[in-house]
């Protein structure tokens, strides 16, 4: 064979065609095994098996109906009681006089308070937030009652959130029963004439509205508070302040003579209100300007009749330096602006003393579009609606003796 290699190499001669193929050789050893391969798909799946009965499972346990009876083995007596406050010796202020000899006094009568208000059978929640210096008056009576001051103001806290930009929210700001104690309401946009309600706070998380009250009149505003069952708004279009009693449909209003109330005549900067409205421990107050005058006014109204007991010009205030206010105890806070984020409240106002003061608090306006800032005097807290986002921040309280 190397010799006709080499023949045929030497010749450049082509090879001849290659011989029959030979027997196979015998099997080798197996190999090493190899890396274990990728998983496949997951197969098609099977037609279902058979449906059968199970065994029956365990008794529930007994239904609950709110609404329904209770036996009485079922019952628990518990007995409530309000806290006891000692109450100071209040000097009272002769006929024509007055305490504090302030340029607005009152009068102050030591009186229980007015038959008009329904008040609720017992107070569950306590204040952290207020801080007790010395005892107090009663709440309700004639002229300066609730003696405190704004000490600190706390951090917002989130709540819920609206569908609208422009809104208000609140709760009852001294509710008659226990069940209207936890209710919230929310009012959307600046005009309408619909207030949904919330059996609770969580309802208002979930949007389960309870009822929708039908207001007799088209409100204005965002500014609008609730207290002991009646909603109090500016009715569009009119410089009047309406009162709607909710359970029983009742409708009053009073007239703010003078007051702007329409166009773009509003009350604060880069606001749709005409009139704020507050509630504090002692009246009802309207904010508002007169059409031809630069300044900022008030009116301390009746809550039960809407009698104007007093109005207020504060000449060295111009309506449209401030954004917003409230009221504490007598004494009205503006807040410089409601669209930057970290602002201030620089100037006060003491009704009842006629002073004016410089607090400067740091007021934070988190989602840049506070159109309602309202103080409850009922869990001393301020409700503020921030572009859809209802927030309530901790007003932190000293209380005074007269």
């Amino acid at each position: 064979m190397d010799l006709h290699q080499f023949c045929t190499d030497k010749s450049s001669a082509d090879r001849g065609p290659p011989g029959a193929r030979g027997a196979p050789g015998r099997v080798g050893a197996p190999g090493s095994p190899g890396p274990i391969g990728r998983p496949g798909l997951m197969g098609v799946p099977g037609h279902p098996g058979p449906i059968e009965s199970g065994p029956p499972g365990p008794s529930g346990e007994d239904g609950y109906c709110e609404g329904c009876g209770v036996e009485e083995r079922f019952l628990m007596e518990r007995e409530y009681q309000c806290p006891k406050v000692e109450v100071q010796e209040i000097k009272c202020a002769t006929d024509g006089g007055s305490v504090d000899g302030g340029l607005h006094s009152q009068k102050v009568i030591n009186a229980p308070p007015p038959d008009f208000i329904q008040k609720a059978p017992f107070r569950t929640e306590v204040d952290a937030t207020t801080e007790f210096a010395e005892a107090t008056e009663t709440a309700y009576i004639e002229g300066a009652t609730a003696h405190c001051k704004l000490q600190s103001i706390g951090k917002p806290v989130f709540h819920s959130h609206a569908t609208t930009y422009y809104g208000s929210w609140m709760r009852d700001a001294y509710p008659r029963t226990g069940d209207d104690m936890q209710k919230r309401y929310l009012v959307n946009h600046f005009q309408g004439d619909e207030i949904s309600e919330f059996a609770t706070e969580a309802d208002l998380r979930r949007q389960i509205i309870r009822e929708i009250h039908k207001l007799p009149h088209v409100y204005d505003g965002t500014n609008h508070v609730l207290f002991n069952g009646s909603f109090f708004f500016q009715r569009a279009g009119t410089p009047r302040i309406g009162k709607y009693e909710m359970q029983t449909g009742k409708y009053d209003e009073v007239e703010i003579e003078g007051a702007a109330h329409r166009l773009d005549k509003y009350l604060f900067n880069r606001s749709f209100n005409y009139f704020d409205l507050a509630i504090d421990e002692n009246a009802l107050w309207v904010l508002y300007h007169y059409e031809d005058q630069p300044f900022l006014s008030a009116a301390k109204v009746d809550i039960n009749n809407l009698t104007i007991y007093e109005t207020f010009n504060l000449t060295l205030v111009n309506h449209t330096d401030v954004a917003n206010g409230f009221v504490i105890c007598g004494i009205l806070y503006l807040v410089d602006s409601s669209f930057n984020q970290r602002t201030h409240i620089s100037t006060s106002f003491d009704f009842y003393r006629g002073v004016y003061n410089t607090p400067n608090y740091n007021w934070l306006n988190l989602y840049r579009h506070a159109n309602m800032i309202s103080y409850n005097p009922y869990d001393k807290r301020i409700y503020v609606y921030d572009h859809g986002y209802l927030l309530t921040v901790p007003a932190h309280l000293q209380w005074l003796a007269k």
